[in-house]
């Protein structure tokens, strides 16, 4: 092997990136809880697993997409550590190779990797509190899949499929917890089940409770399911469907305050809501575009808060939709569909995975206010698109990474040449071409 090679590529900040996630060994968790039982001709099943979340961080929405995005690239590969990239089909079978015993290593994984890089279980609760959205996101796919449904799929009406409940940390973006359900599944189970779980991973004593707020929407918001979450002592701030008791307390409202939204309004509600612990039940109106206005109704126990800050909560809910709706073109969380429930559940933590490694990586390489300011409202799609594209030669010596040298025609690439070079320190030189 020479002692210096040079090699252009198309993706040189991914490259940096890949040699970076290498130092901190960030797949090495993957790598030894995780064992699935295949014969191995060319790749492990590790690795194909590997190729599978870069694949995503190359911007592949299916698996196919990763032979013209990362098996083109041999630098992203090199820097990760790989010699190659599997087949699309091997892959596949990878996938379908799941059993049920390598669903339980591959949550442990995600979990040890949030609990290590991840800001939730380091948040300073005595300071702020932790908000945390609740969601199920519909997931079509044939009728064919285990564990499909015709059941309620959000714009595609009349299909079978499958549902995931997500909880995400608001103020990080970042997921908490991920499972796949049935069709006509309900989440309050699984919601139950899994806040339980997230205590004891986490080491949340019951004194914390009181300092995290769950966000329901109104899929969640029944007594039975704010009874369970009050009497575990946690904050709630629940939504009301307009029909049905929401819309007995529309005729017992107080007076109208404005919101930080334009025309939306806020009102408090006179009668009380039977609870095991006190609340205090709002109104929210919001104007349509074609004339009139959309009623709802908000419960919570912040009983101080002021109206206006209880509608910036509810409104906060739109971080958590756009998050995930830029994480199904971005990640391909629609496209990789798997008829096996095992595969699935796979592919969802490996989503999760590169969700996760797209938001620490922002952290890692802004550590400049410049920098922060400059990539603050970039998206999964716009990150990319724009941000793991820079091209540029990478230089190896005595087989390590040993320069990085970006375009500078690129409008990100003296940017993100501060930052690596800042993260790097000196480890890796990372320059602009003259």
């Amino acid at each position: 092997m020479p002692k210096s090679t040079t090699m252009p590529t198309g993706r040189a900040s991914l490259g940096a990136l890949g040699e970076y996630l290498r130092r901190r060994c960030v797949f090495a968790p993957l790598q030894e809880q995780v064992k699935i039982a295949q014969n191995v001709v060319k790749s492990r099943p590790i690795e194909t697993l590997r190729d599978a979340v870069l694949g995503r961080l190359c911007g592949a929405k299916t698996i196919a997409q990763s032979h013209v995005t990362l098996k083109v690239d041999p630098v992203v590969q090199r820097a990760v550590g790989r010699q190659g990239c599997a087949e699309q089909s091997t892959m596949a079978r990878t996938l379908q190779a799941c059993r049920a015993e390598n669903v339980a290593p591959r949550e442990r994984v995600c979990g040890s990797s949030l609990k290590r890089y991840g800001m939730p279980p380091r948040h300073p609760f005595h300071a702020a509190l932790l908000w945390v959205e609740a969601a199920v996101t519909p997931l079509p796919i044939g009728a064919k899949a285990q564990g499909r449904e015709r059941a309620w799929m959000g714009h595609c009406r009349r299909k079978t499929g499958r549902k995931t409940l997500r909880l995400t940390a608001r103020q990080y973006r970042e997921i908490l917890h991920a499972t796949l359900l049935r069709g006509n599944a309900a989440a309050v189970p699984a919601l139950t089940t899994a806040l339980p779980e997230l205590e004891a991973k986490w080491g949340w004593t019951r004194e914390i409770r009181p300092r995290r707020v769950i966000r329901l929407d109104g899929g969640f918001g029944t007594t039975a399911v704010r009874n369970g979450l009050l009497s575990r002592g946690a904050q709630v701030v629940a939504k009301i469907s307009p029909r049905g008791r929401g819309r007995k307390l529309g005729h017992q409202l107080g007076p109208w305050h404005p919101t930080a939204s334009e025309g939306r309004e806020i009102a408090a509600v006179r009668a009380p809501l039977r609870c095991c612990r006190t609340t205090r039940p709002w109104g929210i109106r919001t104007p349509k575009d074609k004339g009139g206005s959309q009623s709802a109704g908000l419960v919570t126990t912040l009983t101080e808060l002021p109206p206006a800050e209880v509608a910036d909560a509810d409104d906060g809910r739109a971080m958590l939709e756009a998050t995930c709706g830029q994480d199904k073109p971005g990640l391909g969380l629609v496209t990789r569909r798997h008829h096996p429930w095992e595969a699935q559940q796979i592919v969802l933590r490996l989503a999760r995975l590169a969700h996760h490694l797209r938001g620490w990586s922002r952290r890692w390489r802004s550590r400049g206010p410049a920098i922060r300011w400059r990539l603050r409202g970039y998206g999964v799609v716009r990150m990319l698109q724009a941000i793991w594209t820079v091209p540029g030669p990478i230089r190896y010596r005595r087989g390590g990474m040993g320069s990085v040298h970006l375009n500078p025609l690129h409008h990100l690439a003296k940017l993100l040449q501060q930052g690596f070079a800042a993260l790097f320190r000196g480890r890796v030189r990372v320059r602009c071409l003259r």
